[in-house]
Protein backbone atom coordinates (compact mmCIF):
# COMPACT_ATOMS: atom_id res chain seq x y z
CA UNK A 1 0.00 0.00 0.00
CA UNK A 2 1.03 3.75 -1.08
CA UNK A 3 1.27 6.19 1.50
CA UNK A 4 -0.30 9.91 0.91
CA UNK A 5 3.32 11.08 1.17
CA UNK A 6 4.75 9.71 -1.76
CA UNK A 7 2.04 11.59 -3.98
CA UNK A 8 1.00 15.33 -4.36
CA UNK A 9 -2.70 14.86 -3.59
CA UNK A 10 -5.35 16.59 -5.12
CA UNK A 11 -9.21 15.83 -3.96
CA UNK A 12 -10.82 16.80 -7.01
CA UNK A 13 -14.34 16.28 -5.98
CA UNK A 14 -15.32 18.09 -2.65
CA UNK A 15 -18.39 20.35 -1.17
CA UNK A 16 -17.14 22.68 0.54
CA UNK A 17 -18.77 25.58 2.91
CA UNK A 18 -19.20 28.57 4.72
CA UNK A 19 -22.52 28.43 6.37
CA UNK A 20 -22.59 25.10 8.63
CA UNK A 21 -26.24 25.14 7.47
CA UNK A 22 -25.07 24.54 3.84
CA UNK A 23 -22.65 21.26 4.71
CA UNK A 24 -23.62 18.17 3.20
CA UNK A 25 -22.30 16.00 5.48
CA UNK A 26 -25.23 13.78 6.73
CA UNK A 27 -23.90 13.61 9.92
CA UNK A 28 -23.71 17.15 10.76
CA UNK A 29 -19.93 16.58 12.18
CA UNK A 30 -17.94 19.15 10.37
CA UNK A 31 -19.40 22.93 11.99
CA UNK A 32 -16.87 25.48 10.13
CA UNK A 33 -14.61 25.16 7.50
CA UNK A 34 -11.90 25.37 9.24
CA UNK A 35 -12.80 22.12 10.80
CA UNK A 36 -13.08 21.12 6.78
CA UNK A 37 -9.61 22.61 5.78
CA UNK A 38 -8.13 20.47 8.93
CA UNK A 39 -9.49 17.27 7.72
CA UNK A 40 -8.39 17.68 4.37
CA UNK A 41 -4.94 18.29 5.44
CA UNK A 42 -5.68 15.49 8.29
CA UNK A 43 -6.06 12.62 5.42
CA UNK A 44 -2.82 13.80 3.67
CA UNK A 45 -4.50 16.26 0.67
CA UNK A 46 -2.36 18.62 -0.58
CA UNK A 47 -5.41 20.62 -2.55
CA UNK A 48 -8.99 19.87 -3.10
CA UNK A 49 -11.60 21.34 -5.52
CA UNK A 50 -15.06 22.01 -5.91
CA UNK A 51 -18.60 23.66 -5.82
CA UNK A 52 -20.36 25.29 -2.84
CA UNK A 53 -23.87 23.74 -2.57
CA UNK A 54 -26.93 24.76 -1.43
CA UNK A 55 -30.29 22.79 -2.29
CA UNK A 56 -32.85 25.25 -4.20
CA UNK A 57 -34.60 25.61 -7.61
CA UNK A 58 -33.95 30.02 -8.06
CA UNK A 59 -36.15 31.36 -10.09
CA UNK A 60 -33.54 34.17 -10.81
CA UNK A 61 -29.74 33.78 -10.72
CA UNK A 62 -29.10 35.27 -7.62
CA UNK A 63 -28.48 32.06 -5.71
CA UNK A 64 -25.72 30.98 -8.01
CA UNK A 65 -24.49 33.77 -7.96
CA UNK A 66 -24.16 33.78 -3.74
CA UNK A 67 -23.11 29.89 -4.35
CA UNK A 68 -20.21 31.00 -6.82
CA UNK A 69 -19.32 34.26 -4.70
CA UNK A 70 -19.03 31.99 -1.71
CA UNK A 71 -16.36 29.63 -3.52
CA UNK A 72 -14.12 33.12 -4.25
CA UNK A 73 -14.50 34.08 -0.47
CA UNK A 74 -13.55 30.45 0.48
CA UNK A 75 -10.87 30.45 -2.08
CA UNK A 76 -9.18 33.62 -0.21
CA UNK A 77 -9.44 32.35 2.91
CA UNK A 78 -7.83 28.60 2.23
CA UNK A 79 -5.18 28.57 -0.15
CA UNK A 80 -5.36 24.72 -0.32
CA UNK A 81 -8.94 25.20 -2.68
CA UNK A 82 -9.86 25.70 -5.84
CA UNK A 83 -13.06 27.13 -6.36
CA UNK A 84 -15.69 25.26 -8.71
CA UNK A 85 -18.38 27.31 -9.78
CA UNK A 86 -22.10 26.87 -11.19
CA UNK A 87 -23.74 27.77 -13.93
CA UNK A 88 -27.53 27.14 -14.83
CA UNK A 89 -29.43 25.97 -17.87
CA UNK A 90 -32.34 27.92 -17.54
CA UNK A 91 -30.39 31.25 -16.98
CA UNK A 92 -28.43 31.15 -19.89
CA UNK A 93 -27.34 34.77 -20.44
CA UNK A 94 -26.54 35.20 -16.60
CA UNK A 95 -24.51 32.13 -16.47
CA UNK A 96 -22.42 33.16 -19.39
CA UNK A 97 -21.88 36.73 -18.20
CA UNK A 98 -21.20 34.30 -14.67
CA UNK A 99 -18.27 32.30 -16.96
CA UNK A 100 -16.86 35.26 -18.43
CA UNK A 101 -16.44 36.93 -14.55
CA UNK A 102 -15.14 33.37 -13.14
CA UNK A 103 -12.48 33.17 -15.99
CA UNK A 104 -11.11 36.66 -15.14
CA UNK A 105 -10.92 35.79 -11.93
CA UNK A 106 -8.63 32.91 -12.55
CA UNK A 107 -11.63 29.91 -12.41
CA UNK A 108 -11.19 26.87 -14.81
CA UNK A 109 -13.64 24.64 -13.16
CA UNK A 110 -16.81 24.19 -13.20
CA UNK A 111 -18.71 21.93 -11.62
CA UNK A 112 -19.63 19.38 -9.70
CA UNK A 113 -23.23 20.23 -11.37
CA UNK A 114 -25.63 18.85 -9.70
CA UNK A 115 -28.73 19.30 -11.34
CA UNK A 116 -31.41 17.66 -8.68
CA UNK A 117 -30.04 20.06 -6.21
CA UNK A 118 -30.14 23.23 -7.74
CA UNK A 119 -32.79 22.74 -10.75
CA UNK A 120 -30.51 23.76 -13.21
CA UNK A 121 -31.62 21.19 -15.68
CA UNK A 122 -30.39 18.12 -17.42
CA UNK A 123 -27.43 17.77 -19.09
CA UNK A 124 -29.18 17.22 -22.72
CA UNK A 125 -31.21 20.50 -22.98
CA UNK A 126 -30.38 23.46 -25.64
CA UNK A 127 -29.22 26.03 -22.83
CA UNK A 128 -26.79 23.47 -20.98
CA UNK A 129 -25.02 23.01 -24.81
CA UNK A 130 -24.55 26.67 -25.57
CA UNK A 131 -23.06 27.25 -21.99
CA UNK A 132 -20.88 23.83 -22.60
CA UNK A 133 -19.59 25.63 -25.82
CA UNK A 134 -18.95 28.98 -23.48
CA UNK A 135 -17.21 26.79 -21.33
CA UNK A 136 -14.97 25.35 -23.87
CA UNK A 137 -14.15 28.93 -25.10
CA UNK A 138 -12.90 29.90 -21.91
CA UNK A 139 -10.53 27.25 -21.51
CA UNK A 140 -12.29 25.35 -18.80
CA UNK A 141 -13.20 21.71 -17.16
CA UNK A 142 -16.46 20.68 -16.06
CA UNK A 143 -17.75 18.28 -13.69
CA UNK A 144 -20.56 16.68 -13.95
CA UNK A 145 -23.03 14.34 -11.22
CA UNK A 146 -23.80 10.89 -12.58
CA UNK A 147 -24.92 11.46 -15.82
CA UNK A 148 -27.72 9.44 -17.34
CA UNK A 149 -26.89 7.40 -20.90
CA UNK A 150 -29.73 9.83 -22.50
CA UNK A 151 -27.24 12.42 -21.36
CA UNK A 152 -23.74 10.71 -21.79
CA UNK A 153 -25.09 10.07 -25.64
CA UNK A 154 -25.88 13.49 -26.25
CA UNK A 155 -22.43 14.88 -24.78
CA UNK A 156 -20.60 12.41 -26.65
CA UNK A 157 -22.65 13.51 -29.76
CA UNK A 158 -22.59 17.40 -29.37
CA UNK A 159 -19.55 18.01 -26.79
CA UNK A 160 -16.12 16.57 -27.97
CA UNK A 161 -13.75 19.04 -26.66
CA UNK A 162 -14.29 20.45 -23.66
CA UNK A 163 -13.29 18.28 -20.99
CA UNK A 164 -16.09 16.52 -19.04
CA UNK A 165 -15.43 14.72 -15.45
CA UNK A 166 -18.00 12.70 -14.95
CA UNK A 167 -18.48 11.76 -11.39
CA UNK A 168 -19.70 8.77 -9.17
CA UNK A 169 -18.74 5.05 -11.11
CA UNK A 170 -21.78 3.66 -9.17
CA UNK A 171 -22.48 -0.02 -8.93
CA UNK A 172 -21.28 -3.00 -11.62
CA UNK A 173 -25.05 -3.79 -11.51
CA UNK A 174 -27.58 -2.90 -13.65
CA UNK A 175 -28.30 -1.42 -17.25
CA UNK A 176 -25.85 1.53 -17.46
CA UNK A 177 -23.23 -0.06 -14.70
CA UNK A 178 -20.14 1.05 -13.58
CA UNK A 179 -18.83 -1.15 -16.55
CA UNK A 180 -20.21 0.42 -19.18
CA UNK A 181 -19.96 4.18 -17.66
CA UNK A 182 -15.98 3.34 -17.56
CA UNK A 183 -16.13 1.76 -21.54
CA UNK A 184 -17.96 5.03 -22.40
CA UNK A 185 -15.36 6.82 -21.23
CA UNK A 186 -12.10 5.30 -22.23
CA UNK A 187 -14.29 5.52 -25.79
CA UNK A 188 -14.15 9.13 -25.92
CA UNK A 189 -11.31 11.30 -25.76
CA UNK A 190 -12.46 14.37 -23.62
CA UNK A 191 -13.94 12.07 -21.19
CA UNK A 192 -12.86 11.35 -17.46
CA UNK A 193 -14.00 9.65 -14.34
CA UNK A 194 -13.26 10.74 -10.73
CA UNK A 195 -13.98 7.74 -8.39
CA UNK A 196 -15.95 9.63 -5.26
CA UNK A 197 -19.31 8.67 -3.83
CA UNK A 198 -20.65 5.14 -4.59
CA UNK A 199 -18.01 2.34 -6.60
CA UNK A 200 -14.57 2.38 -4.36
CA UNK A 201 -15.18 0.38 -1.84
CA UNK A 202 -15.94 -2.50 -4.22
CA UNK A 203 -12.85 -4.92 -4.67
CA UNK A 204 -10.53 -3.70 -7.55
CA UNK A 205 -12.21 -1.26 -8.53
CA UNK A 206 -9.68 1.31 -9.41
CA UNK A 207 -7.55 -1.16 -11.24
CA UNK A 208 -10.43 -2.63 -13.12
CA UNK A 209 -11.03 1.43 -14.38
CA UNK A 210 -7.50 2.32 -14.95
CA UNK A 211 -7.01 -1.03 -16.96
CA UNK A 212 -10.17 0.03 -18.81
CA UNK A 213 -9.86 3.64 -19.85
CA UNK A 214 -5.97 3.93 -19.16
CA UNK A 215 -4.35 5.88 -15.74
CA UNK A 216 -4.90 9.32 -17.49
CA UNK A 217 -8.68 9.57 -17.64
CA UNK A 218 -9.30 8.72 -13.50
CA UNK A 219 -9.05 11.22 -11.29
CA UNK A 220 -8.94 11.29 -7.53
CA UNK A 221 -12.37 12.78 -5.49
CA UNK A 222 -13.95 11.82 -2.32
CA UNK A 223 -17.42 13.69 -2.23
CA UNK A 224 -16.32 14.79 1.08
CA UNK A 225 -18.13 16.00 3.46
CA UNK A 226 -21.45 13.56 2.24
CA UNK A 227 -18.39 11.04 2.27
CA UNK A 228 -15.25 10.38 3.99
CA UNK A 229 -12.00 11.85 2.60
CA UNK A 230 -10.06 9.21 4.49
CA UNK A 231 -11.86 6.16 3.45
CA UNK A 232 -11.93 7.49 -0.14
CA UNK A 233 -7.93 8.20 0.03
CA UNK A 234 -6.48 5.02 2.08
CA UNK A 235 -9.00 2.48 -0.01
CA UNK A 236 -7.60 4.02 -3.28
CA UNK A 237 -3.78 4.08 -2.06
CA UNK A 238 -4.50 0.28 -1.24
CA UNK A 239 -5.47 -0.20 -4.68
CA UNK A 240 -2.31 -2.34 -6.74
CA UNK A 241 -1.58 0.20 -9.48
CA UNK A 242 2.13 0.94 -10.68
CA UNK A 243 3.14 4.28 -9.02
CA UNK A 244 3.37 5.61 -12.31
CA UNK A 245 -0.50 5.60 -12.52
CA UNK A 246 -1.10 6.19 -9.12
CA UNK A 247 0.54 9.46 -9.56
CA UNK A 248 -1.57 10.29 -12.72
CA UNK A 249 -5.15 9.09 -10.65
CA UNK A 250 -4.10 11.29 -7.41
CA UNK A 251 -3.22 14.34 -8.90
CA UNK A 252 -1.29 14.73 -12.05
CA UNK A 253 -4.53 14.25 -14.42
CA UNK A 254 -6.19 17.78 -12.17
CA UNK A 255 -3.38 19.25 -12.84
CA UNK A 256 -3.12 18.72 -16.70
CA UNK A 257 -6.53 19.80 -17.30
CA UNK A 258 -6.38 22.35 -15.12
CA UNK A 259 -3.37 23.79 -16.79
CA UNK A 260 -1.94 23.71 -13.34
Amino acid sequence: MYSPEEFEIIDMHVHPFEDPAHSISPYGSLKSMDEFDAEMRRAGVDMYAGSVVGRSDPDDFKWIRHLNRTALRLRDRFPHYIPGIHVHGKFVEESCRELEAMKAEGVRLVGELVPYYLGTGNFDTPGMLTLFNEMHKSGMVASLHHVTVEEAEFLAENVRELPLIIAHPGEPFGEWNAKKRFQFVAEHDNMYMDISGTGLFRWDMLRYAVETCGAEKILFGSDMPTCSVGMNLYGALFSRLSKEDMALVMGGNFKRLMGM
